[in-house]
């Protein structure tokens, strides 16, 4: 398919166009009128051919191709919580932080075609990865991550709202916030359905995911042993905040349960509406120069025979 970069600059050759076809053009000055067809459909068409060339050259030719990968048909802003008590033992093997970056990277492996933004919050949220379609640079990223304990808190507003600005101004048809927190907020001036709100006059979903359930956990501590952490989750804020933007919560006591989660936010987000194929352009300008060129070469040789000879008298009348 072939597109017009700057499709108003093609205007410019207009005038040019006209001019080319109504001032006919005079091949070589024989000493009588010229009446062969090749001489006068020459005369009219190939002006009017060269300005056609140089209009197109100007209004910047390309030929669009399909492209994979570019523009997705879901952007997602996976918000994830990286508070201290992410350390949770919900089972003996496994805490809520690695249960949740192992499930994360399932589903963005799952979803080949769209573009992921990464945003880990604790007190203040970090943006870690813009939207981005590498996934195997976004899945080392998620292998390396840790939680930083000097930082601690839940700023669950704070974070939702970075990952609408990370979103705002994206092209998909469908974007979407993933929020996975294991607490209430206690950090941040920014409310969660505040950040809502935000959500959805920017037309952007938000799925939550509470991981965990109220009451006593253990905790591993940094010298060996245990503690025990009391923890709650504020479910009655996840839900409205999912309801106002048109998402769904979910609740994941433990990683299998966090693992169903995904697997269902991964089935509602498959879209139904046509999306555009993404593309990318191989610019043809030259080749319209290159046809101009050709074309101007047989003027320019005749001009070049016409230059010094004298009028002959059958162009004196027109």
């Amino acid at each position: 398919m072939i597109a017009l970069r700057h499709p108003l600059a093609f205007l410019v050759a207009v005038p040019l166009l006209i001019w080319a076809w109504r001032v006919v053009y005079r091949w070589g000055i024989p000493s009588s009128r010229p009446a062969s067809a090749l001489a006068r459909h020459t005369s009219h068409w190939l002006p009017v051919l060269l300005a056609l060339a140089l209009g197109l050259a100007a209004s910047g030719p390309e030929w669009r191709r399909p492209l994979r990968g570019v523009a997705p048909v879901v952007d997602f802003a996976v918000v994830l919580d990286g508070s201290s008590s992410m350390r949770i033992l919900d089972r003996p093997d496994e805490d809520r932080w690695h249960a949740a970056r192992r499930t994360l990277a399932q589903f963005v492996l799952r979803r080949p075609d769209d573009r992921f933004a990464l945003i880990l919050f604790s007190a203040h949220p970090v943006t870690l990865s813009p939207l981005t379609s590498d996934h195997m640079r976004l899945l080392r990223m998620l292998a390396r991550l840790d939680i930083d304990s000097r930082d601690d808190g839940t700023a669950i507003g704070s974070a939702l709202m970075t990952a609408v600005r990370r979103l705002e101004d994206s092209p998909a048809r469908s974007r979407v916030i993933l929020l996975i927190t294991d607490g209430v907020q206690n950090r941040g001036r920014v409310l969660p359905l505040e950040a809502a709100e935000e959500a959805r006059r920017n037309g952007i979903r938000i799925h939550t995911v509470a991981l965990g359930s109220d009451g006593e956990s253990l905790v591993p501590l940094e010298g060996g042993g245990f503690a025990r952490l009391r923890v709650e989750v504020d479910h009655a804020t996840l839900k409205q905040v999912a309801s106002l933007t048109g998402g769904e919560t979910f609740s994941a006591e433990d990683p299998g349960g966090l693992a169903r989660s995904l697997a269902a936010v991964d089935q509602l987000e498959t879209t139904l509406l046509p999306v555009d194929p993404p593309t990318e352009g191989r610019p043809l300008a030259r080749w319209c120069l290159l046809a101009a060129a050709l074309l101007a070469l047989p003027l320019a040789l005749d001009l070049a025979f016409k230059r010094g000879k004298p009028r002959p008298a059958w162009l004196e009348g027109t």
